[in-house]
């Protein structure tokens, strides 16, 4: 067994790609039914040692872990945390890009990006739309245009330009 192999597999599937690759459904069902084998192997352990703890004279409080079970409960807690970590970085990777894609695209979702995403991702997608679009509205700055201009000036010295009378005295410096 490849232990934690398949939350690598996505994200070398990440790296891979231009974009963004489709939502792979199944390596991520399959990366989670591999924590949960881990888990289940680490269990069954566990309540083997309790068994064996119980089975003596000790008070029935459990014995400790034998020697040569620890670096096989370690190899499985290790997979499982590797795992957790390759999913959380597989799904903020896809999250990241579809943030900065609402702000390249002023809200507009193509159809054909559509077909790349999960639908999870694209409720997420409007859901996020629909927020940034209310605090763009709302508030005292709401008639600026947040998509414009995202990247900041290449010169030291700018030109400042007020946009909304009576804002009172503006300081600088």
């Amino acid at each position: 067994m490849n232990y934690g192999q398949r939350g690598v597999d996505l994200l070398r599937e990440l790296k891979r790609s231009d974009w963004l690759p489709s939502y792979n459904e199944d390596s991520v069902r399959a990366t989670i039914q591999e924590i949960n084998l881990h888990t289940a192997e680490l269990h069954d352990i566990v309540r083997a040692n309790n068994r064996v703890g119980n089975d003596t004279a000790t008070g029935g409080g459990g014995a400790p872990v034998p020697i040569e079970m620890r670096p096989v409960m370690l190899l499985h807690e290790v997979s499982i945390k590797r795992n957790k970590r390759c999913l959380l970085a597989y799904h903020a990777h896809r999250i990241d890009k579809l943030r900065a894609l609402r702000w390249e695209t002023a809200g507009n979702l193509a159809t054909p990006m559509k077909f790349v995403l999960s639908e999870a991702e694209v409720d997420f997608f409007h859901e996020y739309d629909k927020l940034a679009s209310r605090h763009a509205i709302g508030g005292s700055m709401g008639g600026l245009d947040w998509n414009a201009d995202q990247n900041p000036p290449e010169e030291n010295f700018i030109q400042v330009r007020v946009v909304q009378a009576g804002l009172g005295k503006i300081e600088t410096e």
